[in-house]
């Protein structure tokens, strides 16, 4: 899948983090640096979208900002993988100790 147009972008972000809430109005800069940082890329908008779901402050979606990186290269698996890792560090300690087990039996049946 391609990039998405900035409408699209920002219909995806609010759909996925807001469903059918309304944005505050407080929150609509920093809505605004996040699909900015998502770079039109539809994997990266939907897991920050699913990470800020659950963030119901300024300062925690600031810190979710902060934490998206920009690409360095083309490379969809590089890309892919600094998304996952955004989403693996926002996760809870359950979730992140439940994904861990699952890499370990991953090794074990191969």
């Amino acid at each position: 899948m391609g990039l998405m147009s900035s409408v699209e972008s920002c219909n995806l972000f609010r759909r996925g983090g807001f469903a059918n809430e309304e944005l505050p109005s407080e929150f609509e800069t920093t809505a605004k640096q996040i699909e900015d940082k998502c770079h039109a890329s539809p994997l990266t908008i939907v897991v920050v979208a699913g990470i800020i779901k659950s963030k119901r402050t300024i300062k925690d979606w600031k810190n979710v900002v902060k934490d998206i990186k920009s690409p360095v290269s083309n490379d969809l698996d590089e890309q892919c993988s600094r998304v996952l890792g955004l989403s693996y560090n926002h996760s809870i300690s359950d979730l992140k100790a439940c994904l861990l087990y699952f890499g370990i039996l991953r090794r074990c049946f191969d």
